[in-house]
């Protein structure tokens, strides 16, 4: 009788030690899958664009070739640079938060320039 419950106790321990090992692979396998679903996913999503329509509305551009619609983001980019950068309101806090956000939109060579401007007054 001894024998048998020490047998029960090795065969409990390969059961436990199995169960382990095949968790840690379902856990693996779940982990892999979803980590590649998910570059994937992000993947297509690089291939769309949204664009703005006037400023007003969301629109997606979907196209198979990306640099078919670089011309209307640039133009539209430059567009929503001088909205910003030129429009001027009444208060100084909006126009120096238009233009923080308009200097986003730029190169350092710009900000320089509104640098060297905003030096001289």
């Amino acid at each position: 009788m001894e024998f048998k419950s020490l047998k029960n106790i090795e065969t409990s321990f390969k059961q436990i030690r199995l169960f382990g090992i095949v968790f840690l692979v379902l856990c693996a396998g779940i982990t892999g899958y979803s980590v590649w679903s998910s570059y994937s996913f992000a993947e297509a999503q690089r291939q769309r664009i949204y664009v703005l329509d006037g400023g007003k509305s969301l629109m997606l551009a979907l196209s198979q070739d990306l640099s078919q619609n670089r011309p209307v983001e640039a133009r539209e980019h430059v567009k929503r640079f001088h909205e910003l950068f030129f429009t001027l309101s009444p208060d100084k806090k909006a126009i120096e938060s238009n233009v923080n956000r308009a200097l986003f939109l730029v190169d350092k060579s710009a900000f320089k320039y509104y640098q060297d401007m905003a030096e001289k007054g």
